[in-house]
């Protein structure tokens, strides 16, 4: 799968799945592997064949082996494709391959043999109804099927020919019509196709007329990926495909390898590089050094430091068939898979917001195309960007989106992810969903948005400490509005005191701030107010802010009681309470008004007080 939509939670095992599945491909994969093989109607040796399919896949002449994806057989009858099948399962165990659309027709199903093709069935997909037969001569067909990467948009279509065979003018002439046919199928593919063009096709030399004609410029030109220069003789030994036995027997044909009869030719967008294109071409087991001999004719160096293993698959080619496979790797175009946590959950309105997307190339094996990728919002997100060489799995790219916050309620978000290489998969969207939230509204009152308020308090001297509670509310809380807390109380004066804090959200209901008051401190007769400022904190969630709040406590203090002029206690107010208050004139003590000293004040209340006798 390339496009994920997930929740955080599963990010974790999705990942590993993915790390599990590519690990496990990795080495099966290491790029696409193209085979064309005329296999003489199974004429062979079915064990020498089956050897040489085993050593097909672990073939590391580019840097590294995979089993093929395609073969592409010539010279197939009806009763050979069971032996095939069973070939192909025993060689690559663990491996499913399937046939391709197979049609044969008498003369094919006679001594001539049709055209046949397996598929890696995890990496390949049919397009059945875009098979076509192409008669070219010779009692044969050329095959067409259509093809498609697993994961994958673009097309692709491969012919398989088998032209007649011969030397003659009236043979090439034959060959060419065959080539004319095949040329004009193609031309009536999509323009944007990719075409891989493989076969016996007989071609002697590069001057046949059937070969320029595949590949003259038009649509759907053939491009031979060795050069379109002459590959007869000695030195270019190493491209021959045909035969690799000097003599005949066992119904196959002798002559040893001097011609380069089988060839892979590709339309112009498979050999630039980008995409899936092609990366070795090679003629399977040829050391270049057995020209117009047998391929086992003494030591093979296929393999330049493997000698046995070279000559072990000499011999087995000598014994499979009168020609040699072709091999053909591509590289994989880039393959893009992305991520977003698909429940954001709450965003406070107005929050600047990234959602991370992350991206990363999931292409298998070790021939991999660079990617580039561009995302861009389609709808609750804002924002665009791209990444011109995307990692490679397990590394990713990370692209973030601005959350639309601009507006309370539900949001469906949704981005568009494009390859931007050439062959990538298609676009895709990863879709998210949030809701938004509107602010706190913290407030002293229950039925309107007040953050600065005073109260009153009357006391007196003397009386205890008074507790007093603060609640604070959330103003017209819904499921639509943030919660919030009070984060902290500041107070300058020390007659009032943080008696507790609540530590619960605020919501529908009010949460109350513990204070208390100490008039000890306050002077009797005084108005003090007394502020206080209260920071509150709406939820742990983006977009959340600090609140600051202000309380004034206004504290009337009443006047001190007036002190009793008789000073002694003897129930009367005489001389002996005159002594007392003219021995204590001018300080405190004694003092009768409450205004802090003693003086004329104090003296006219105690004569007032006079006890006569």
């Amino acid at each position: 799968m390339i496009a994920q939509n997930l929740t955080s939670r599963h990010l974790l095992a999705w990942l590993a799945a993915l790390a599990c599945a590519l690990c496990v491909g990795s080495s099966a994969e290491a790029q696409f592997r193209v085979v064309n093989y005329n296999i003489a109607n199974t004429n062979g040796d079915l064990t020498a064949l089956q050897h040489v399919f085993e050593e097909l896949a672990l073939d590391d002449t580019p840097g590294a082996a995979t089993a093929p994806h395609l073969y592409v057989f010539q010279e197939v009858r009806d009763s050979d494709i069971e032996d095939l099948e069973t070939l192909l399962e025993e060689a690559h165990p663990g491996i499913a391959y399937a046939l391709g659309t197979f049609t044969a027709t008498m003369t094919e199903n006679g001594s001539v043999g049709a055209q046949a093709l397996f598929y890696r069935s995890s990496d390949v997909v049919e397009i059945t109804p875009g098979h076509d037969d192409v008669f070219t001569g010779a009692g044969r067909n050329t095959d067409r099927w259509h093809l498609r990467l697993s994961g994958y948009e673009f097309d692709f279509f491969v012919y398989s020919a088998h032209l007649k065979a011969g030397q003659s003018s009236s043979f090439e002439d034959e060959r060419a019509d065959g080539a004319e046919r095949i040329r004009a199928n193609a031309a009536g593919l999509p323009a944007d196709a990719h075409v891989i063009y493989v076969g016996d096709f007989n071609f002697y030399d590069s001057s046949e007329p059937g070969y320029a004609v595949l590949t003259q410029p038009g649509p759907k030109q053939g491009v031979d990926p060795l050069g379109s220069s002459n590959w007869t003789g000695a030195s270019n030994a190493s491209k021959h495909t045909q035969s690799p036995r000097a003599t005949s027997g066992g119904g196959l044909v002798g002559g040893g390898l001097d011609d380069r009869f089988d060839q892979h030719l590709v339309t112009s967008g498979l050999l630039d590089g980008s995409g899936f294109s092609l990366v070795d071409y090679r003629a399977f087991g040829n050391d270049g050094n057995h020209y117009n001999t047998s391929i086992n004719d003494g030591p093979n160096s296929y393999y330049p430091t493997q000698i046995a293993r070279s000559n072990a698959l000499a011999d087995a080619l000598f014994d499979a068939s009168d020609h040699i496979p072709v091999v053909v790797d591509y590289q994989y175009p880039g393959l893009v898979t992305g991520f977003m946590d698909d429940e954001i959950g709450l965003v406070i309105e107005g929050a600047t917001y990234f959602v991370d997307v992350l991206l990363s190339n999931i292409a298998p094996g070790e021939f991999v195309d660079s990617s580039s990728v561009f995302v861009e919002s389609l709808s609750g997100f804002f924002g665009e960007d791209s990444v011109d060489d995307l990692s490679r799995f397990p590394a990713f790219d990370t692209i973030g989106v601005r959350l639309d916050t601009t507006t309370v309620g539900d949001v469906s978000g949704s981005v568009l992810v494009s390859g931007t290489g050439q062959d990538m998969n298609a676009p895709f969207t990863l879709n998210a969903n949030a809701t938004v939230i509107g602010h706190a509204r913290p407030s002293f009152s229950p039925s309107s948005e007040l953050i600065s308020t005073v109260v009153e308090y009357d006391i007196e001297p003397g009386d205890t400490p008074l507790e007093i509670s603060v609640p604070v509310h959330n103003y017209g809380y819904s499921g639509l509005q943030a919660r919030c807390r009070i984060a902290s109380v500041a107070i300058a004066d020390s007659s009032l005191s943080v008696d507790s804090v609540p530590e619960g959200l605020i919501a529908q209901s009010p949460e109350e701030l513990q204070l208390i008051l100490d008039p000890g401190s306050l002077e009797p007769g005084s108005v003090t107010d007394l502020p206080i400022g209260i920071l509150v904190a709406e939820e742990d969630l983006p977009g959340a802010t600090v609140i600051s709040m202000l309380l004034t406590i206004r504290v009337n203090v009443g006047n001190a009681p007036s002190a009793s002029p008789d000073l002694n206690g003897d129930s009367l107010v005489n001389g002996a309470d005159l002594a007392i208050l003219i021995g204590s004139w001018g300080g405190s003590e004694n003092d009768l008004d409450g205004d802090g000293s003693v003086s004329g004040g104090d003296l006219a209340i105690l004569l007032a007080a006079w006890t006569l006798p």
